[in-house]
């Protein structure tokens, strides 16, 4: 934890520096403004963030929180005016692509460059120029943040600085309960940084005068509900964009399988039940041994990778929901650093049986056949009854015969019109999807 820092040596912004603030208002207005019609896709969305200027030595670049965009006056003052458009996007895009919650546990500085590889290439397809220094990895082009972040794990490359223009990931701050005035970040125990090293030590003080600039408007949201707005907020901005110009570039696809759904409270339920599971990780295919001898039957514990059975009816109702539960799932599976999950679906029989990691994450959308009558849930018990995984997780309408109760936990998720097929088991129920 950052010791808290003395009043004696910490002062508000002078005149000088809310001038630069005030200056700075207007240029990041009509920058935004400007995009509305080179780049209205982008401009629907920044627009629902607010433009902060600040002069704080917390935020010596830029950073968002997925509400407000913050930008250092002083920073700004010395980019030219391409430079200047191309931070703002790159914050932009960071809210539109959920880079704060799709980190879940990963490491902090590996996750930065990952996430900042996967913005700035994007902002390239864009029309966007990369000026010199940003993070981009040729090699890694149209690949995501997390297969970046999977290679960055093992390679040189995570040596990288990024840059000059590095912004805060993730910005919190303790000055409002008078704690600390340092950037609050989990990781400063494992002495990751929450940003850039390069980047914080630009924002460092005079060391003659020994003071730091705290800015009263610096005050990030501390609400993590705020990114489940976002999805929303994507899709909307993509539907004006195809009613102005009729077509959806490749990279805007690519964003709303991204976006997936808006969260809503079945998919908190969801995300619970895998977290739990996670936690717990029990194997209870790989009993105990230690309590063997004495005839009980108990899980054996696992690692630190998260092992998920996903099962599938493909009755015709089921179908209608299955791509807003596999954004939902992607979303998840997104907050861990490494997961397995296997995936089966059935109608009377196995039609679909694949397996999937951090390494090759499940796509957006399964190709998966409808049903031609009739559904049996044994068969998926059957498949991976000799798997290792946490629990299985089964999207069913319910209208099938009641399989065999296993050993491990089992969620139902059901559709809107959907009844449990078994008494046992934990249920949710999805809502129904919406109707254009």
């Amino acid at each position: 934890m950052s010791a808290a820092v003395p009043e004696s040596i910490a002062r508000p912004p002078n005149e000088n520096e809310i001038s630069a603030k005030q200056r700075l208002r207007p240029i990041l207005e009509q920058d935004r403004a400007r995009w509305m019609l080179d780049q209205p896709f982008l401009g629907a969305l920044a627009m629902r963030l607010e433009l902060v200027p600040i002069v704080d030595f917390r935020i010596p670049t830029a950073a968002t929180d997925g509400e407000r965009i913050f930008f250092n006056a002083h920073f700004a003052e010395s980019l030219d005016a391409e430079t200047r458009r191309f931070v703002l996007a790159h914050e932009v895009w960071h809210c539109a692509t959920l880079h704060v919650p799709r980190r879940g546990t990963r490491n902090q500085h590996l996750w930065n460059l990952a996430i900042d590889h996967e913005t700035n290439h994007v902002l390239r397809t864009q029309g966007f120029r990369l000026p010199a220094g940003v993070v981009h990895f040729p090699r890694f082009a149209d690949k995501n943040a997390e297969t970046v972040y999977a290679a960055l794990r093992d390679g040189k490359l995570a040596e990288r600085s990024r840059g000059r223009l590095a912004d805060v990931h993730a910005p919190t701050t303790r000055a409002e309960s008078g704690r600390s005035t340092e950037p609050d970040s989990d990781d400063e125990a494992t002495g990751d940084s929450p940003g850039d090293p390069s980047a914080v030590r630009a924002g460092e003080p005079d060391q003659e005068s020994q003071q730091r600039v705290i800015d009263p408007d610096y005050a990030p949201c501390g609400n993590p509900n705020v990114w489940r707005q976002w999805p929303r907020q994507v899709v909307a901005a993509a539907q004006m964009h195809r009613r102005f110009h009729g077509r959806q570039p490749g990279w805007m696809a690519g964003l709303l399988d991204l976006a997936g759904s808006p969260s809503v409270p079945w998919q908190e339920v969801l995300r619970r039940f895998t977290e739990r599971c996670f936690r717990e990780q029990y194997l209870w295919t790989r009993p105990n041994r230690r309590f063997i001898g004495q005839g009980l039957y108990l899980p054996g514990r696992h690692g630190n990778r998260l092992r998920l059975a996903i099962g599938l009816d493909v009755s015709g109702s089921t179908l209608e929901q299955l791509p807003r539960f596999m954004a939902e799932l992607n979303g998840i599976l997104r907050a861990f650093e490494r997961f397995e999950v296997r995936i089966v679906a059935c109608d009377t029989r196995i039609v679909f049986d694949r397996r999937f990691d951090e390494n090759d994450p499940p796509p957006p959308r399964l190709d998966i056949r409808e049903s031609g009558g009739g559904t049996d849930l044994q068969p998926v018990f059957d498949a991976v009854a000799a798997d290792d995984h946490a629990a299985l997780v089964f999207l069913t309408d319910g209208v099938a015969d009641t399989p065999t109760r296993p050993r491990y936990p089992v969620l139902w998720a059901l559709t809107d019109n959907g009844e449990p097929p078994a008494d046992w088991g934990e249920a949710v129920r999805l809502d129904p999807p919406e109707r254009v």
